[in-house]
């Protein structure tokens, strides 16, 4: 079996910048409390920041395009780390649980000791290509030290201590040349190359369609085209750092076009549409788009969500201390519950097959010889 790279981390000398972006399931909504292992951070694996401005604890905070720890929960464009579990009270583990990190640790074992991965957290939930509103754009080199950049931000504050609940959507739409999702996204992969040339882009993690599929109708119909004229427009504009793709072609860097959980439904015609434009991609652009349905376990069995773990937080047996770690329904309303991947979904088998999706174009790269897929975690 071939042997990963081992041995004490040297200094950081490049990045290997990995997109997280979509809607929910892209930024994370798993409710359940973070373990101490997550708390435990790691130098090689980064983010790139970007709140700036006054926090609704009254804190001001600059983190826009700064290289950040990353953990359980990410900035992404909607700021969920006020979103607080019902009776928590170790603001530690404040926020809700995303896919980025628990991929970048999976794959951080490929690479040589001087390497690191850049997490670029790009969702919001709730965002479509063309449903939601889209907000505005802020040139970065026009806004102060007080105006935050780039898309319009949302956030959510839930059960947090001494702060009211409050939910404020951002830039909702990818659609579109001028359209802040897509415009800040481009921005940031820019910056993040530019900041130094031994920096790789490695590839994208796509979570998208619900809305799209959920609106139905022209959403629906336009959701394949959208999508694949973003793409297109976007490799474009980037087309002068080719030579920073990890596969130096952007028609060959890897798209992983992700289904999230089973509450898509084949026998809905708008939900069929969507998915179907997905795997049409996959079929015609195999070097580039990866379709991913982790809709199911490998064992047939649903992927587990927030529902697996909900209890109604002002019934009498309800603890934000029990095992296994329990969700109270603060981000979505509990009838939709189910929507979203639990917190132990993301640590485990979803992050696991991301992964696997991401790592042969990343050992091409790095000259390291692929394994077989039931040897990599």
């Amino acid at each position: 079996m071939t042997q990963a790279w081992s041995g004490k981390p040297r200094e950081i000398a490049r990045w290997y910048v990995l997109v997280i972006a979509g809607q929910s399931n892209a930024q994370g909504f798993g409710e359940a409390l973070p373990p101490e292992a997550d708390l435990q951070l790691s130098p090689r694996i980064k983010q790139l920041g970007r709140y700036r401005g006054v926090r609704p604890d009254g804190v001001y905070e600059d983190r826009w395009n700064k290289l950040l720890d990353a953990g359980h929960v990410l900035d992404h464009v909607q700021d969920l780390r006020f979103a607080n579990l019902h009776g928590n009270q170790d603001l530690r583990r404040s926020g809700t649980v995303g896919p980025g990190t628990y991929i970048a640790q999976r794959l951080l074992r490929y690479l040589p000791d001087d390497a690191g991965i850049l997490l670029l957290p790009q969702a919001h939930g709730g965002a479509g290509m063309t449903v939601g509103e889209p907000r505005r754009y802020r040139d970065p080199a026009l806004c102060d030290l007080r105006t935050q950049p780039g898309a319009s931000v949302g956030r959510a504050v839930y059960n947090y201590p001494n702060l009211p609940d409050t939910k404020r959507d951002g830039a909702m739409a990818w659609a579109g040349a001028s359209a802040p999702l897509y415009l800040d996204m481009r921005q940031r992969i820019r910056f993040a190359l530019e900041s130094n040339p031994a920096n790789r882009l490695l590839g994208m993690v796509w979570i998208q369609g619900e809305s799209d599929a959920n609106s139905g109708g022209l959403h629906a119909d336009w959701h394949q085209a959208s999508f694949t004229e973003m793409v297109d427009r976007l490799g474009t504009s980037l087309a002068d750092l080719k030579a920073q793709f990890v596969s130096g072609d952007w028609q060959r860097l890897p798209w992983i076009n992700v289904l999230a959980t089973h509450w898509w439904d084949e026998w809905n015609p708008d939900h069929r549409k969507v998915m179907d434009g997905y795997r049409a991609l996959a079929r015609q652009r195999p070097e580039q788009m990866h379709f991913l349905d982790l809709r199911f376990q490998k064992n047939g069995e649903p992927e587990e969500t927030n529902l697996m773990h909900y209890r109604d937080p002002h019934d009498i047996d309800y603890s934000c201390h029990s095992i296994p770690e329990l969700t109270d329904g603060r981000t979505t309303a509990p009838d939709a519950i189910h929507i979203h991947w639990s917190s132990g979904a993301y640590r485990g088998t979803v992050s696991q097959r991301i992964a696997e999706a991401l790592l042969t174009p990343m050992l091409v790269e790095t000259s390291e010889p692929v394994r077989e897929t039931t040897d990599l975690f």
